[in-house]
């Protein structure tokens, strides 16, 4: 079995890093918002959700029209519900949303299903986007579909 790529961190950094400096130095605080560094901490949600549209295979949620790369060496796009269920579901013992957090849960869904470990983030979004996984509707939790798993029962 293929082993997942290793460095994905730094080359997206080496790739946005890239963009940056070819901005120009014009707007630099728009530039590092639109094309931020994952190893100063930045989850970098819309790159790796972008990488994820482009790469995963056609499934109704995912063009799937890239293969350069492979599923494996995708990296969650953590948001804050994705942060949140990896809390919930102990995928991830960090607190803070970062790069870091997104590489701990997506290690964790790689232990699972080590072909496509990012083939769980939509389904586990959905629920905290949907208002089913929420600190504001703790009585939810009986409609969860992930409420046997989670720490917050």
């Amino acid at each position: 079995m293929e082993e997942p790529r290793a460095g994905t961190r730094e080359e997206l950094a080496r790739f946005l890093r890239e963009l940056r400096s070819m901005w120009g130095p014009g707007l630099a605080r728009q530039r590092d918002f639109l094309f931020p560094d994952p190893r100063k901490g930045s989850a970098c949600k819309r790159h790796n959700l972008f990488l994820r549209w482009m790469v995963r295979g056609k499934d109704g949620v995912d063009l799937g029209i890239w293969t350069a790369l492979s599923p494996r060496a995708l990296v969650v796009p953590l948001d804050t519900h994705m942060a949140r269920m990896g809390r919930l579901l102990g995928l991830t013992r960090l607190r803070s949303p970062s790069f870091r957090m997104a590489e701990e849960i997506t290690a964790a869904f790689r232990a699972v299903c080590p072909e496509d470990p990012v083939k769980f983030d939509y389904a586990l979004t959905r629920i905290g986007i949907l208002g089913e996984c929420s600190a504001r509707n703790p009585g939810a939790c009986g409609v969860c579909a992930v409420a046997a798993a989670c720490g917050k029962r």
